[in-house]
């Protein structure tokens, strides 16, 4: 067995020992394996939170330039999410105004941004719940405290499931009115 990875294969007049070979057999599998990973649950739960979140929370007329213009869910930083929200919202309406998914990578660049995914450093968590605060923009991430910090939900697992913390007092600034029945699921914070 030995001497028989010790030997020589030839492809394309190249000599690779066979345990090259066993090597780059194992990482094409791998690669390919990697390529049609799924996107863990936890993040197919979240797309679903989004989602849900325009059937429990209202915005103001105002936040929409007309009466079709698109509910825009953006997300900002890395995207955990890939196709899969995408798909999740491809023709969903909230009212008569078609959901679009927009990827920024500049704070500065959002702009017209109905709820907003925040996957980025806390320096920039910071200037967008700060940029955002009086614009009727839902912030939501999962980063570790961004509802305490005055974005308005946070993700956090608890019991291995996804769970919600809203900031009411940043909601009510940015003009959002969300439904009791989100309230009640949800860990209440008011400053």
């Amino acid at each position: 067995m030995i001497k028989a990875l010790h030997s020589t294969a030839k492809i394309k007049g190249l000599k690779i020992p066979k345990v090259g070979m066993l090597f780059i057999l194992l990482l094409c599998i791998t690669c390919q394996a990697l390529g049609q990973r799924k996107l863990p649950l936890e993040y197919q739960v979240k797309a679903a939170f989004l989602f849900n979140f325009t059937k429990f929370i209202t915005w103001p007329t105002t936040a929409f330039k007309s009466v079709d213009a698109p509910f825009v869910i953006g997300i900002i930083g890395d995207d955990p999410f890939g196709p899969y929200l995408d798909e999740l919202v491809k023709d969903e309406k909230v009212e008569a105004h078609p959901i679009i998914v927009k990827r920024y990578t500049d704070v500065n660049d959002v702009t017209g941004c109905h709820l907003l995914f925040v996957n980025s450093a806390p320096a920039i968590q910071k200037q967008i719940i700060s940029n955002t605060a009086t614009l009727s923009t839902l912030t939501v991430s999962d980063a570790i405290g961004f509802a305490q910090h005055g974005g308005n939900i946070s993700f956090f697992k608890q019991d291995n499931k996804v769970r919600l913390e809203i900031n009411i007092a940043a909601a009510k600034s940015a003009r959002l009115d969300i439904s009791s029945k989100l309230l009640n699921i949800a860990k209440l914070h008011n400053n």
